[in-house]
């Protein structure tokens, strides 16, 4: 049992910790995009992937020569701005390639950008995810909440073992006898009144609304539409040309 309890407790990180889940919804969406672009004739020293991240998380990457190779490195842009205010030099810091060198961009092989701006994709996926989170961690509290449909009170410490005891039985499915009257004397109950229910299916609502708006931003199809009845194909189809601007910039 304390095997399964340590895997809980591990897992709901993945709900409780901030830090935790935004890193795993960062990363499980950037994993989603990775099948977004084919690339085709890479040599072997640039995997599609590190090439895909390196647009995803950095913006922009520069491909020059490292000896006989072509390889894709990080960097960070810079040097003196051009008629444009666009900077001119590359700065590349890599231990493994024994490359320290600031590159001049028009004579030093080729900057790729992931979009126009240069920025990646890490800011739109940072801003849905925070807001993502933050109604994840409400849902579940309120999910929580549900479970209390009364609050049981004691007069003394004696009555609340009594009581304790009560509900531990009925909760292990046990039929349980109050055996004195005192019990009945010293416990009061408590109706808990609240929305849980239109709590929870406007959390749900506002979730699934973030993760969908986050999606179509990214030019990915996903449904925002709140409405409860059926959707007719045009409302269905309603964002799809919104989808393709950002998409079309990064191809």
């Amino acid at each position: 049992m304390k095997r399964f309890a340590n895997i809980y407790q591990k897992y709901q990180k993945e709900v409780k910790d901030k830090d935790t889940a935004l890193l795993s919804f960062i990363n499980n969406t950037l994993a989603k995009l990775h099948s977004m672009f084919v690339w085709d004739d890479l040599p072997d020293t640039i995997p599609d992937e590190e090439l895909e991240r390196l647009l995803q998380t950095n913006g922009h990457c520069f491909i020059t020569k490292v000896g006989n190779d072509l390889y894709a490195l990080r960097g960070t842009l810079g040097g003196k701005l051009d008629a444009y205010n666009r900077p001119t030099q590359y700065t590349v810091a890599n231990e493994f390639l024994n490359v320290n060198t600031t590159f001049d961009i028009k004579k030093d092989r080729v900057l790729v950008k992931n979009d126009v701006n240069g920025i990646g994709l890490l800011p739109i996926i940072g801003k849905y995810g925070v807001l993502f989170v933050d109604s994840t961690i409400t849902l579940n509290l309120a999910t929580v909440l549900s479970r209390i449909t009364m609050l049981i009170s004691a007069s003394d410490d004696k009555t609340k073992q009594s009581a304790d005891e009560f509900v531990k039985k009925i909760t292990d499915g046990e039929f349980s006898v109050v055996g004195e009257n005192a019990f009945f004397k010293g416990v009061n109950v408590q109706s808990a009144t609240t929305k849980t229910g239109t709590d929870i299916r406007q959390l749900i609502e506002i979730t699934q609304y973030i993760k969908a708006s986050c999606y179509n931003e990214l030019g990915l199809n996903a449904n925002f539409n709140m409405k409860r009845e059926r959707l007719v194909n045009g409302e269905v189809e309603l964002n799809t040309d919104a989808l393709f601007p950002f998409v079309d910039n990064m191809l």
